[in-house]
């Protein structure tokens, strides 16, 4: 049975396509990582990677595509186990809180904790929705509050929707649009955009409503933050792809919706790891975590 170091070795070699690259990431020799793939190509008998000459391409054999895809998994299994262990006789519970989602439930959780009398247990993170999900995956975090553009459903995972909001197109008054209470993705193709960076929800909405109306969005200011954004969109600067449940009503801005056979939608979700065993501390928290009910549910 391969090791974990030569599973790994192996695994970043395909990730990183070159010996050279694999072992300045995992800071080793290149003969390091040359031998650990020598005792996987025995223990397989294949021999996984195939190159031409040191300067062509590397390809997987079959073995080598199914070893690299169960290594991938094994690896992150062995990950997220290790850090279990050595977190499970703490009194946290790490819940990463990302962009809307993070912002909307943060509060009537840590209020809960707090009724429960548990409030120390909380150790807060603050990332993307994107990064949440890994650091989850990888046994990081022990529950994620996010929101993406699709409810995610992995059965590796406890994990409820807690509330659905469409993306709406928002706009200064003023502004041409403002005419309009909906409008299609093709419509959109000329105007100036406010966005949030790559890796937020908005902005991974934004390219796929450019995507639908067939344009690249001009994006002429990225913003650090959603208030900037429509404090910005609010000076008639250009418009923005926000989510519904974001905007207050004193925002005073035009809201225009997507055609309906167009329309967007984000979801808010908790997830945590079914893998996770609760320590007698954690547990009371878990179980708040289990049963929390967003505003979806709650109707």
């Amino acid at each position: 049975m391969a090791n974990y170091t030569d599973l790994k070795y192996f695994c970043t070699l395909v990730d990183c396509g070159s010996y050279t690259l694999a072992a300045q990431q995992l800071i080793v020799t290149q003969p390091t990582i040359s031998t650990a793939v020598k005792r996987l190509a025995r223990e397989y008998n294949d021999p996984l990677v195939t190159q031409k000459n040191r300067k062509s391409s590397l390809h997987l054999t079959s073995t080598g595509k199914l070893l690299y895809q169960k290594g991938q998994y094994l690896l992150k299994e062995i990950d997220a186990f290790d850090r279990d262990i050595k977190h499970s006789s703490e009194r946290k519970i790490r819940i990463a809180f990302s962009g809307e989602a993070g912002g909307v439930y943060m509060p009537p959780i840590v209020h809960k904790f707090y009724q429960a009398g548990i409030l120390s247990l909380l150790e807060e993170h603050y990332e993307r929705s994107a990064a949440s999900f890994k650091n989850l995956e990888t046994g990081k975090i022990d529950v994620a509050i996010y929101s993406w553009n699709v409810p995610i459903n992995d059965p590796n995972y406890f994990i409820h929707t807690l509330d659905k909001t469409e993306l709406v197109i928002i706009a200064h008054p003023n502004h041409p649009l403002a005419k309009y209470d909906s409008v299609s993705a093709k419509d959109l193709a000329q105007e100036r955009f406010i966005a949030r960076s790559p890796g937020y929800l908005t902005r991974e909405s934004l390219d796929i409503l450019g995507h639908k109306g067939n344009f690249t969005p001009n994006i002429i200011y990225t913003s650090k933050t959603m208030e900037l954004m429509i404090d910005l969109v609010r000076k008639n600067m250009g418009i923005a792809f926000v989510m519904d449940s974001s905007l207050k009503s004193n925002h005073n801005l035009k809201v225009i919706h997507l055609k309906n056979t167009e329309k967007m939608y984000a979801y808010m979700q908790i997830a945590m790891r079914k893998s996770f065993v609760p320590n007698q501390y954690q547990q009371r928290g878990i179980e708040i975590l289990r049963n929390f009910k967003g505003h979806l549910l709650s109707r």
